[in-house]
């Protein structure tokens, strides 16, 4: 008989710790930017200004370059001489307006920086705005998270409570090269299910089955709680892969057809199970198909050793002409 494998575990992810509240100040930076301008600005103002004084001392001959306040504005004046040089012209007493070249440099470096910051305070003045958009937007965003937190621990607790109910069928079908004249008749298909659910019931641990039976001459089994969730799929996936493959013969093959419904308290199974017939009937074989109940409720379980994804959307109900379109799922280990 079938014998369920070890269950080997599984990494879990960590979930995310809950956002705060983290905005960029682009404001500041601007601040930043405009403050240091306009230190340059008033360093050069002022630079400006005793070198235009320097000038007007050198001019009357009171100082001369050598002395030691040249060395101070030696460095603009050698820039100023790239461009402006002064050449005394012998017989005429010419006046070197190096110092005056510098000044009005330095005055119009210092009217270009009082523009550039008088931009920038634009630009901050629109940053303290979109800082202060930014800011109520984060603290929303917070306070979403906070309570899609506290909806989570309450739903973590509600799946704890709530069970999840599997219905399972089996397609029994002879292989093509192999098909008589006579193939399989009913009693002989319905002997196997029922050979075949019994070997399923007997290598399952059911402690945690609060209801089982037979539903359309399916197999239904109700738990009592989504956090045995992972320990039910890993343990009936490997009976049914190893039974599938004792009841497989050379001329038959077998498939199994699996839907995964919630099961809360109060909650009509009929519907329930008719819901999962509905799936059962699309022939998506050898996989577990969930409804979309299943996966909200699965997805605030603490932990997840499987990832459910879309296979999309059908209508499940038994009745054509009535609408109950839902989304479906199929189970994937989580990587």
């Amino acid at each position: 008989m079938a014998n369920a494998s070890v269950r080997q575990k599984t990494t879990i992810k960590k979930r995310p710790n809950s956002a705060t509240v983290k905005t960029k100040q682009t404001a500041k930076t601007f601040r930043v930017l405009k403050n240091t301008i306009k230190a340059i600005q008033v360093f050069l103002g002022f630079y400006g200004s005793a070198n235009l004084l320097f000038w007007l001392a050198y001019t009357a001959k009171i100082v001369n370059l050598e002395a030691g306040w040249y060395l101070v504005f030696k460095p603009a004046w050698s820039i100023v001489n790239i461009f402006y040089t002064y050449k005394p012209v012998e017989g005429k007493d010419d006046t070197d307006f190096t110092g005056v070249v510098c000044a009005i440099c330095l005055i119009v470096i210092t009217v270009i920086l009082k523009s550039v910051s008088e931009y920038l305070a634009e630009l901050e003045e629109q940053a303290k705005i979109e800082d202060a958009k930014r800011l109520e937007r984060a603290k929303k965003r917070a306070l979403a998270v906070k309570k899609t937190n506290i909806k989570t621990k309450a739903n973590v607790k509600k799946s704890s409570e709530s069970g999840f109910v599997f219905l399972l069928d089996i397609d029994i079908k002879q292989v093509s090269g192999f098909i008589q004249e006579e193939g399989l008749s009913p009693e002989e298909v319905a002997k196997m299910k029922t050979k075949f659910f019994t070997s399923l019931l007997q290598n399952l641990n059911l402690n945690q089955v609060v209801q089982k039976g037979y539903y359309k001459k399916k197999l239904f089994l109700v738990y009592k709680s989504v956090s045995y969730f992972d320990d039910f799929i890993f343990y009936t996936r490997e009976t049914l892969n190893s039974l599938s493959k004792e009841f497989t013969r050379p001329t038959i093959r077998i498939d199994f057809l699996v839907g995964v419904n919630t099961m809360g308290v109060g909650d009509d199974i009929r519907a329930k199970l008719d819901v999962l017939d509905t799936i059962n009937k699309l022939s998506l074989k050898n996989e577990f198909i969930c409804t979309q109940a299943l996966r909200d409720m699965y997805e605030c379980t603490p932990k997840q050793s499987y990832r459910l994804v879309s296979k999309g959307v059908y209508n499940l109900s038994k009745n054509l002409n009535v609408s109950n379109n839902q989304e479906i799922f199929l189970l994937r280990e989580a990587r």
